[in-house]
């Protein structure tokens, strides 16, 4: 058996990823985080996006709401719901200008749906269309300072990398409320793999 040992360098890349991460998620504001989970307790219907990387997070998030047993749409996709009054779209965006992402929260708005967007920039066009704004501050400058590793413009891999970690904490949290057991999140693993 081959063995390869993580090379120090990128250790030093890891920790200091983590560190950066752990600078961003201590930034979210916890009213703004307890809102959002207040606003997914009684949508009828969730739709979740995001395009590229964020939009791996977004399918991330969807992947353990199904398994929570709630009802769950990715926009675009063939068997995709109708999104109307009841309904929530989360909307996951590092710069919040993604034109496929701000469509959807347009649509979304129009329909009635409330909207929040997971977003490093408060002022964007996605950030506008929203009832609630998470605010992972990738960009802000003493990030950008202290991070020298992190790929991308705006810092998103940072962000991508802190939202992926804030709705796992997201779905923990909405577990409790809810009091959805293992048992049922396992029975609604898929057993198509």
């Amino acid at each position: 058996m081959v063995r390869t040992m993580v090379n120090s360098n990128q250790v030093e890349i890891i920790t200091e990823q983590l560190v950066a991460v752990k600078l961003l998620l201590s930034r979210i504001e916890k009213a703004a985080s307890d809102k959002f989970i207040e606003m997914m307790l009684p949508a009828g219907r969730i739709f979740v996006t995001g395009q590229g990387r964020s939009g791996l997070v977004a399918q991330c998030l969807a992947v353990r709401l199904a398994q929570m047993g709630l009802n769950v749409n990715i926009p675009g996709g063939a068997t995709c719901q109708r999104v109307g009054p009841g309904d929530l779209l989360i909307a996951v965006s590092c710069r919040g200008t993604t034109i496929t992402t701000v469509d959807y929260a347009r649509i979304a708005r129009q329909a009635g749906a409330k909207v929040v967007a997971l977003t490093a920039f408060g002022k964007s066009e996605l950030a506008k269309l929203a009832d609630q704004v998470l605010l992972i501050p990738s960009d802000d400058e003493d990030i950008r300072n202290k991070c020298k590793f992190i790929v991308g413009p705006n810092n998103n891999t940072l962000f991508e990398e802190a939202a992926l970690l804030y709705v796992d904490g997201l779905v923990y949290m909405l577990i409790k409320r809810k009091g959805i057991s293992e048992d049922v999140m396992n029975q609604q693993h898929t057993n198509l793999e």
